[in-house]
């Protein structure tokens, strides 16, 4: 150990609500953060810029800004071939932290999600892909680590996630997972608290963010085919959810040095999903049209992946390797459009919408000049504004923000970003919609009622949170919210280690004692 600092101890709650769990503190359901709570100090946290929900795992482990790095989605645009890829920390230009700190360290890092793949060192204890949220693929080491765990506690409770229409059945199968792997996940990281003393040991609790999405409320399931006890049940799901994870988190930290600094924490969070988002490729089709662009003509894969549901799809998707479905994306993703009559196209977003320019000189087949560029901005900020839901006649959309506004067209990575962010401000959820109309570009109609493709029922926000105790730490409130970059900075300085350059956050100085 490189000083005689106490040990580190991060744990993620990922994606709680911030406003769930202020609920649930009030109502006495979080006894372990309540008590968290009163021995130290907590607040709020963004990451910035907070256009961008999936940037925050990056910015955390990275300590850097989007245009230092890039990695705001799962999936990133390839403008030299093309087509979207899966991409993992060695993409980055920047050294995740564990590679800055001196490998006199002891570290675990715990399904660190966007990391299954990440570059490892001397010192190190890892295990990725456990129960995660997004499906990185899964590793270990020490390289017998994984049997050993899963020989002591079973298999993971964690199942692939299966996008598409949901039932009753379903959720409640959701619901079980999520209370089962997370008393699994907490007897893991107290298996792996005995291994040694960790100079650093990270761990996140995934399901809780899984359990988010598609147990957030009933919207998204035919509530009058569930009967009444099902229901009762289902309707209390997001709260058992968040108490699960809280009684675990008791059970980790119950492990815990008694002298070690601890940090929980979400960096983002959940609300109810609109389900607006899913439905902007079919905007920007129709502005294309209507501006004189060609019908796409896209290629055989990519057509069989939109005409197939999504459960079909991942019942099969689900069965192969990682690496396989990772190798799918930049194959469909190859002929997703008519290349040299495709002035500008949707990228996966998770609700702001994503829009990059098929611009020349960037683009391998790009076809707008970039001198015309803020022209095709402007022309297509007008013709999203132009659509008003047809049930009350109000825009579905706020404007748009162009990404060169919020990170330096110089900025490194740069070129790996959406040009255009579509902000949404609908009256309603979209399946309470019967569609859309714009004077210019004519109607676009769903059935009413329609759930959403993906079927989820929340959907992410910005808000993140944090709650710190430790030696010098004054517990109480912040009035402050700070950066998600700020965070590993933070622990760096608890440790006594060097702050590398590259981190843009800084350490909080509340946080840091006397």
């Amino acid at each position: 150990m490189m000083s005689d600092s106490p040990p580190v101890i991060l744990i993620g709650l990922d994606a709680t609500e911030i406003d769930v769990v202020e609920r649930l503190l009030a109502a006495g359901r979080l006894p372990n953060l309540a008590k968290l709570r009163q021995q130290g100090r907590w607040g709020r946290l963004q990451t910035e810029p907070p256009h961008f929900l999936s940037l925050v795992w990056s910015t955390f482990f990275c300590s850097s800004r989007l245009g230092d790095q890039g990695w705001y989605f799962n999936k990133i645009w390839n403008p030299d071939r093309q087509r979207l890829e899966y991409v993992d920390p060695s993409w980055l230009p920047l050294q995740p932290f564990w590679l800055s700190l001196d490998q006199s360290y002891r570290l675990a890092i715990i399904d660190l999600p966007y990391s299954a793949a990440l570059p490892t060192r001397p010192n190190m204890t890892l295990l990725n892909g456990w129960q995660c949220h997004d499906d990185f693929g899964s590793n270990a080491l020490p390289s017998g680590l994984w049997a050993q765990l899963s020989k002591r506690h079973g298999r993971p409770r964690m199942a692939a996630e299966v996008f598409g229409p949901q039932d009753a059945a379903t959720l409640l199968a959701q619901r079980q997972e999520v209370l089962e792997g997370n008393r699994q996940f907490a007897e893991v990281c107290r298996d792996l608290m005995t291994l040694e003393r960790f100079d650093l040991f990270l761990a996140v609790f995934g399901l809780v963010h899984r359990g988010s999405h598609y147990l957030w409320d009933l919207s998204q399931i035919d509530r009058d085919r569930v009967d009444a006890p099902a229901r009762a049940v289902l309707e209390g799901s997001l709260h058992d959810a968040y108490a699960s994870a809280d009684e675990a988190l008791g059970r980790v930290l119950d492990a815990a040095p008694a002298d070690a600094r601890v940090l929980v924490f979400a960096l983002h969070g959940m609300e109810a999903n609109d389900g607006w988002y899913e439905f902007l490729p079919r905007l920007i089709a129709q502005i294309h049209r209507g501006d004189g662009g060609a019908p796409a003509k896209p290629g055989m894969l990519f057509r069989l992946r939109q005409a197939l549901p999504w459960r079909m799809v991942r019942q099969v998707t689900r069965r192969i390797p990682t690496a396989w479905n990772h190798a799918l994306i930049p194959l469909w993703s190859r002929r997703m459009h008519d290349w040299p009559n495709t002035k500008y196209f949707a990228l996966p977003m998770d609700y702001n919408g994503y829009i990059r320019l098929n611009l020349k000189g960037r683009e391998r087949e790009g076809c707008v000049d970039p001198k015309d560029a803020d022209g095709v901005m402007a022309e297509l900020d007008a013709g999203l504004r132009s659509f008003r839901d047809i049930e009350s006649g109000q825009p579905v959309i706020r404007g748009t923000i162009k990404v060169d506004e919020l990170v330096s067209p110089d900025a490194p990575r740069r070129r790996f970003l959406p040009d255009l962010i579509v902000l949404w401000d609908p009256p309603h959820p979209v399946w309470a919609s019967s569609g859309v109309v714009s004077d210019r570009f004519g109607e676009i109609r769903w059935p009413k009622g329609r759930k959403l493709a993906s079927g989820r029922s929340g959907n992410h926000t910005p808000h993140g949170w944090f709650i710190a105790k430790g030696p010098g730490i004054t517990p109480g409130p912040s009035r402050r919210t700070y950066d998600t970059a700020d965070l590993i900075p933070t622990a760096f300085r608890w440790l006594g280690a060097p702050q590398p350059p590259h981190f843009a956050g800084r350490p909080i100085e509340e946080l840091l004692g006397d």
